[in-house]
Parts: C-alpha cells; sequence; structure tokens
C-alpha cells in the first residue's frame, strides 16, 4: 500500500486460511513481513497448523508489514531511526484502519490481536504496543534488538496492560554487529533486562532463553511455538 505518512509504498499483504469464515477472528500483525516468509517459514508453519490444529488456527489472521531495505528498515524500526515516528503514524492512521474496515465488512469480529516481530521488528512491536496499550492483547518478541536505554523508556511508559508476552532470545546472542551500522549489540543482555521489567510492572510474561544465536534459523525453529502460544493464550 502507499503511505501517504512515509511517502513512499509499503508491503502489506495477508495471510489466512481459505476455510476462513465469517464470526471471531485472531488477528496478527507481523513485522518484517517480507523476512518472515523468505526465512522464517512463516506461510509453512501456518499451512502446518492449519493441518495438525485446525481448531486452534483456521481463524487466524495475519497481516505482515514489510518496510523496505534494510537501511529502510532501521530508519522505521528503531526509536533513533529519522522516519520512526512517521511509521507509527503510518501504522495507526493507515495500516489498522483499513485492516479494521475490511475485517468489518466482511462480518469478522477481533476477539484477540497481537503483536510479532524479531530483532529490530520486536523493537518497533513494543513501541507501537506502548503507544496503545490498550489496543493490544498479545506480544511475540523474538531476539529483539532491546538495549538498557529501551528498557529505561519500557519501564517509565508501561503502566499494567493486560498484554500476554511471549519473549524469547538465545544465549549467544551479545556482541552481535549490525550489517547495516556496524555497531555491536548485547541482545542477549537487553532481552534480560526487558525482562526484568515486564516483571517489575508484573505483567504476563512467557520468557524462554535457547542455546542459539542472533539469526533466523533460530527464529524459524521457535515459530511454532510463538504461534501456539498467541493462539491458545
Amino acid at each position: 500500500m502507499h503511505s501517504k505518512q512515509l511517502n513512499r509504498d509499503i508491503e502489506v499483504k495477508w495471510l489466512f486460511s481459505d476455510q476462513l469464515q465469517e464470526g471471531d477472528v485472531q488477528l496478527l500483525f507481523v513485522q518484517d513481513g517480507y523476512y518472515y516468509m523468505k526465512l522464517g517459514g512463516l506461510q509453512e508453519t501456518f499451512e502446518k497448523l492449519l493441518e495438525e490444529k485446525p481448531e486452534l488456527a483456521s481463524n487466524l489472521v495475519m497481516i505482515t508489514v514489510s518496510p523496505g531495505s534494510p537501511s529502510q528498515r532501521r530508519e522505521v524500526y528503531h526509536p533513533k531511526g529519522e522516519h520512526f515516528n512517521d511509521f507509527t503514524e503510518f501504522f495507526y492512521e493507515e495500516v489498522l484502519p483499513d485492516v479494521q474496515q475490511k475485517l468489518k465488512a466482511i462480518n469478522m469480529n477481533v476477539v484477540k490481536m497481537g503483536l510479532m516481530g524479531d530483532s529490530l521488528a520486536g523493537v518497533i512491536s513494543l513501541y507501537l504496543a506502548m503507544r496503545k496499550p490498550e489496543r493490544w492483547s498479545h506480544l511475540l518478541l523474538q531476539s529483539s534488538a532491546f538495549n538498557e536505554e529501551m528498557a529505561e523508556e519500557a519501564h517509565r511508559q508501561i503502566g499494567q496492560p493486560d498484554w500476554k508476552i511471549y519473549q524469547v532470545v538465545g544465549e549467544r546472542e551479545n556482541n552481535f554487529k549490525s550489517p547495516v551500522t556496524g555497531e555491536i549489540a548485547h541482545i542477549y543482555d537487553g532481552n534480560q533486562r526487558m525482562m526484568e521489567v515486564f516483571e517489575e510492572k508484573e505483567l504476563s510474561l512467557d520468557y524462554h532463553v535457547e542455546d542459539e544465536e542472533h539469526r533466523w534459523v533460530f527464529w524459524k525453529e521457535d515459530l511454532p511455538r510463538a504461534l501456539c502460544f498467541f493462539l491458545k493464550s
């Protein structure tokens, strides 16, 4: 779709079962949608869930959002990115109303609504939720690129929203070098700190630490557990 706020095209796609019927739907917005489809096995994981657990997944609707090139991605997903605020406005003023209008037109009632993302896509997912916490029920955060500054911001902003949070990180995700900026990120430490914030705020949290690095094969293998958390809770 063309974004007036960003003045460029952003790829927004729908993923749902061809057996989807009128009624209640579980709505999940997937940031980094292009990479989740190409590298994260989102389509295959969804199809397997539909085959093995149709009672859970048949009313799941996923909206994938793809921000563009690696440099464009950082501009919109990182809190210090040039177009971070513009992307937030784009999401709430353009994407969300469009999705809600289309669902309403086909008699779909959203019973839960979540955000999912990896790395910086996990960061923007949390920040979108903090912007309007009452709108969201679930956050699925895979190796989010959190740091101490973000944890402090979350501690200031988060009250006691009724969120259910799935958070996973690898023990070997410190000292990750950004391919865009060359900066070193200690992602394991950042997630540990953010986990402490979530616990201090007494949020509902399902936290996992695995013997993994900061790479897509990890998030792909973890995806079934993350999606089942969304569907079951």
